[in-house]
This record gives C-alpha cells, sequence and structure tokens, in this order.
C-alpha cells in the first residue's frame, strides 16, 4: 500500500536519488539533463524543497511506508491574469513501482491542484515520443492543444517536441 504526503526538506535525500534516476534512466522524458543536475549539493535540494514549502506550490511524494518511490510538482502561476491556471511537471515513478501508481499519482497531483485557489484548467508539457505517459494523460481528460516543434535538443543530437496538454478542473 501507499501513502501521498508532501514532501519536505527531510526528503531531500530521497526525492533527489529518485530524481537523479529518472533523470539517468529516462534522458528523454525530462527537460533537464542527469549531467547539468547531478552535481547539485544537497543543501541546495532542501532549500528549494523549503522554498516550495511557504508557496501553493506541492511538491508531493508517493511512498511506500518510508520509501519515496514516485514524485511529482504542481506549480500555480504567478500572473494575476493567469491564475486560474497551474502546471504540473516533474513527475516520475521508480520503475518497480509502476503498473497503476502512476496514474495514481497523476490523479492525486489533480486533487492537488484543485485545492489551490482559483485554478481552473490543469496545463503539462510531455516530450514527444514518450507515448505512454501521453497515453495516460488523455486517459486522465487532458487534451493537447499545443506543440512547439523541437523544443528539446537531447546529448544525442536529435530533437523532441514538446506536446502541451490541459485539462478543466
Amino acid at each position: 500500500m501507499y501513502t501521498f504526503r508532501h514532501l519536505t526538506k527531510h526528503d531531500a535525500e530521497q526525492y533527489w536519488n529518485l530524481r537523479l534516476e529518472g533523470l539517468k534512466n529516462h534522458p528523454d522524458a525530462f527537460g533537464h539533463s542527469f549531467d547539468e543536475q547531478a552535481g547539485t549539493p544537497l543543501k541546495d535540494v532542501r532549500e528549494d524543497i523549503e522554498g516550495v514549502e511557504e508557496t501553493d506550490e506541492v511538491l508531493l511524494g508517493m511512498f511506500d511506508g518510508e520509501k519515496l518511490f514516485g514524485f511529482g510538482q504542481v506549480k500555480p502561476f504567478e500572473l494575476t491574469r493567469e491564475s486560474h491556471k497551474a502546471m504540473i511537471s516533474g513527475v516520475y515513478v521508480s520503475p518497480e513501482y509502476r503498473g497503476g501508481t502512476g496514474r495514481a499519482l497523476m490523479e492525486q497531483l489533480i486533487e492537488e491542484a484543485k485545492k489551490i485557489p482559483d485554478v481552473e484548467q490543469v496545463i503539462l508539457a510531455v516530450l514527444s515520443g514518450n507515448e505512454a505517459a501521453q497515453k495516460l494523460y488523455e486517459s486522465l481528460g487532458f487534451e493537447v492543444y499545443a506543440e512547439d516543434p523541437q523544443s528539446v535538443k537531447l546529448e544525442d543530437g536529435t530533437y523532441r517536441d514538446d506536446i502541451w496538454m490541459k485539462k478543466y478542473v
């Protein structure tokens, strides 16, 4: 059985190790690369998490007991004219826990977005080639509203498009 909770600075090491696992094992699924993130001091990660705790932003963890195996982020838009929107990003579930947990994590992230005052839309971007994630998002009611061709250039010189998806909540 798994549980959800907002991550705190005390989760920083587990969170960062899991994030680096995702960047290393799935380099074409994220905008950041493993190499640019690997040298980040744990102190900076703790400070970033503490900064999230002081806002409407949510860094959500999915746990098996005390073991973090999945996470995602919900961040409301800052501008007043865009305050009706929130973005889900950085979603990852460790491979040994896949098989329904990604859906559960996304459902919980959507619920977290609904708790943010004035949020009417949830937005996310998925890189082209990540069909499993895109199908999951579509099954949860997200629809493609824009594509940004060649938005990300991978280390091997290939490009991925950003596929922007939206769901009204």
